[in-house]
C-alpha cells in the first residue's frame, strides 16, 4: 500500500488530508495497522528484548487473543482500514495465526507479515499462497551464516530461514502467484561489511524487496558510524538500488549521516514536515497498549489499552486527540528524531499541504 498512489487516485482522501493540519479533528481513515500478536519467540536475538517482555513485566499472558484481534480488525475495517501487518515475537508460533489471516483476507484487506522464517514449513507456505497474502518479510541480518546465527541467538537459524524462504518460493512457483518475498536486515556497525554478500544472495535467490532497518538502541557501539552511513548511502544509490524498497534514514540534509551515527535516523526531516501517523496508522502491542506507531511504544503516551477499553473509544479519546493536536502544530516528541519509519508516507502527506503549512 503506497500512500502517494492512493492520493493520486482518490480525490476525497486528498482533500481530507489537506484539512488535517488546520483541523486536527478531521476524521481520516486508519489505512494501516500493525498488530504485534505475541511476545513469544523461538529465537533470542541479541538486539531484541521482545522475547523477554512477559518475564520483565510480570505478565500473565504472551498473546493477543484471537477474538480480540478480530474485533480490532473489524472496528478498523469500518474506519477504512486497507492493510494489516502481523508481527511478534514470532507470529508463526501462534495456532490462531491462520485463523487471523483468513479473517483479514475475508474482509479483503491487504495482509503483510514479518517472520524470522525458521518455522515457515511447506504447509504454512501453501496456506499463505492460497490466502493471497500480499507480502511476507523474513529477517536476515547478514551475508554470513555465523554472524546471522549469532545475532539471532540460535545456531542453525540462517539455514532454517532460507529453507522457509525456499518453501514459499517453491509453492508460489507452482501456483504461478504468491506473496511478495521481502527481507528485513537490522543494520549495525558490525554487520555493515557483510551487506554486499547479502545483496548478492538476495538477488540470486529471487527476493523482490530488501529493507534495511537501522538498529534501534540507545547504545553507541551497535550503531553504524557516520562514515559507514556515508558509504551505505553510496551503495543505496548505485549497486543496491534494484532491491531497496525504501531508504533506511532521511537523506534531505548534509548532516543526515552524522545524525544517523547518533541514532537520529529521521535527520532533519521533521523540520520541514510533520508526522501524520496518528491519522493514518495504528500500532497495538501484545499487551493491548495502543499507539500511533511502533516507534512510539513506551515513548509516546499510549491511547490506552484495548484489553480495557474498546478500540473506537480509544480512537475518539483524549490522549489520541492530544497527540494529533501536538503533531499537527509541528510539536513532535523526542523519539520522533530516532524514527526511520513513515518518511515516504509523511512526504506524500506534506506535499498535499498548502505551502505555508508545510513547516
Amino acid at each position: 500500500m503506497h500512500i502517494a498512489d492512493i492520493f493520486s487516485k482518490e480525490k476525497g482522501l486528498r482533500e481530507k488530508a489537506r484539512l488535517i493540519r488546520a483541523e486536527p479533528d478531521t476524521v481520516f481513515p486508519v489505512l494501516s495497522a500493525k498488530l504485534k500478536l505475541t511476545w513469544r519467540c523461538n529465537l533470542r536475538c541479541e538486539l531484541c528484548s521482545i522475547w523477554q517482555k512477559p518475564a520483565e513485566r510480570g505478565l500473565s499472558h504472551d498473546d493477543l487473543q484471537p477474538e480480540l484481534v478480530e474485533q480490532i480488525i473489524s472496528a478498523l475495517h469500518e474506519r477504512g482500514l486497507r492493510k494489516v501487518h502481523f508481527s511478534g515475537g514470532e507470529v508463526l508460533l501462534l495456532k490462531s495465526f491462520p485463523r487471523l489471516v483468513a479473517f483479514a483476507r475475508g474482509l479483503d484487506l491487504q495482509v503483510n507479515l514479518t517472520t524470522n522464517g525458521t518455522l515457515l514449513d511447506k504447509d504454512l507456505a501453501r496456506f499463505l499462497v492460497e490466502q493471497r497474502v500480499h507480502a511476507v518479510t523474513v529477517s536476515i541480518d547478514s551475508g554470513e551464516e555465523a554472524q546471522h546465527d549469532k545475532m539471532r541467538g540460535m545456531k542453525g537459524a540462517w539455514k532454517l530461514a532460507w529453507r522457509g524462504i525456499e518453501n514459499l518460493r517453491e509453492r508460489a512457483g507452482k501456483k504461478g502467484r504468491g506473496p511478495t518475498l521481502a527481507v528485513n536486515t537490522i543494520v549495525t556497525r558490525q554487520n555493515v561489511p557483510s551487506l554486499d554478500a547479502l545483496f548478492g544472495l538476495l538477488k540470486e535467490r529471487g527476493i523482490a524487496r530488501w529493507r534495511l532497518l537501522p538498529v534501534d538502541t540507545p547504545l553507541k557501539k551497535p550503531r553504524p558510524t557516520e562514515a559507514q552511513w556515508r558509504e551505505l548511502r553510496r551503495r543505496f544509490e548505485t549497486d543496491w538500488q534494484p532491491l531497496l524498497s525504501r531508504l533506511p534514514i532521511d537523506w534531505t540534509s548534509d548532516r543526515s549521516a552524522a545524525l544517523a551515527g547518533k541514532g537520529k535516523y529521521a535527520g532533519e526531516f521533521y523540520q520541514d514536515t510533520v508526522c501524520f501517523s496518528p491519522w493514518f496508522n495504528l500500532f497495538i502491542d501484545a499487551d493491548g497498549m495502543t499507539y500511533p506507531c511502533c516507534m512510539g511504544k513506551g515513548s509516546l503516551p499510549a491511547y490506552g489499552n484495548v484489553l480495557e477499553t474498546p478500540l473506537p473509544e480509544l480512537l475518539a479519546g483524549r490522549r489520541r486527540r492530544e497527540i494529533c493536536y501536538s503533531m499537527a502544530s509541528g510539536h513532535l516528541f523526542p523519539i520522533c528524531k530516532c524514527c526511520d519509519d513513515f518518511l515516504e508516507e509523511n512526504l506524500a502527506f506534506g506535499e498535499l499541504m498548502p505551502k505555508e503549512e508545510r513547516s
